[in-house]
């Protein structure tokens, strides 16, 4: 007999940096729920990553693209679905810039496919249903300094970085195709939310490093060199 449990969570870009990360935490850290991990395993996934716990009781791996929505659709139906951590994306803003289309599809089109899935499987019965959506800093541009550079404020702790923060009401400002993406997946995320009631959280990452990054990054870049 199959054994039940009591959350079933999806998700996606579970073998890239961010994503094998938070699978291992959750397998970890909540054996009554199961977990399962979907990823296209392109360049930047690795299931190596996830070695340590690829024969857990509670975990769960499927290679599919997000894009496919009748693969998306299955698991769902399959695994009784109930909470969505959406990590899945292209996320290179020198590589957007070389190929537009892919980003365009995967971060956008592969966000509308797991939204609809979502709304197909959960059928407006929302309670303890959640799509938590992965973004990125990205979205809002760059901040503008208000004062004449270097001239230090009293909120920048007398540093000369301007006397702004990015806040949750920051205007949308992307400069990049990769950005472009991420920022109209946001907006689709939130327009389910507004148009059918679906409970939804949009973050936004800056920066992240740590074990298992693929040295195309920021931090990485730097070390490496």
């Amino acid at each position: 007999m199959e054994k039940r449990f009591k959350r079933n969570i999806l998700i996606t870009g579970g073998a890239g940096f961010i994503g094998s990360h938070v699978v291992r935490l959750f397998v970890n850290k909540y054996p009554e729920y199961r977990i399962v991990n979907l990823d296209k395993l392109t360049y930047a996934g690795n299931l190596a990553n996830l070695k340590d716990i690829e024969d857990a009781p509670n975990y769960v791996f499927v290679k599919a693209d997000i894009c496919d929505f009748e693969a998306v659709c299955g698991i769902f139906q399959k695994y009784g679905i109930d909470g969505v951590i959406h990590l899945a994306a292209e996320s290179h803003v020198d590589r957007s810039i070389k190929d537009p289309f892919t980003f365009a599809r995967t971060n956008v089109l592969g966000t509308l496919s797991m939204l609809q899935a979502a709304r197909h499987s959960w059928n407006g019965d929302w309670e303890g249903k959640l799509f938590y959506h992965i973004s990125t800093d990205e979205v809002y541009g760059a901040l503008e300094l208000t004062r004449p550079e270097g001239v230090p404020s009293d909120i920048s702790a007398h540093m000369v970085y301007g006397d702004e923060f990015f806040r949750e009401t920051t205007r949308y400002s992307p400069h990049s195709p990769y950005s472009a993406s991420k920022a109209s997946s946001d907006h689709f995320v939130r327009a389910f939310h507004d148009t059918y009631g679906m409970p939804t959280i949009v973050t936004n990452c800056s920066n992240n490093y740590g074990p298992y990054q693929f040295p195309e990054k920021l931090i990485p870049l730097f070390i490496n060199n």
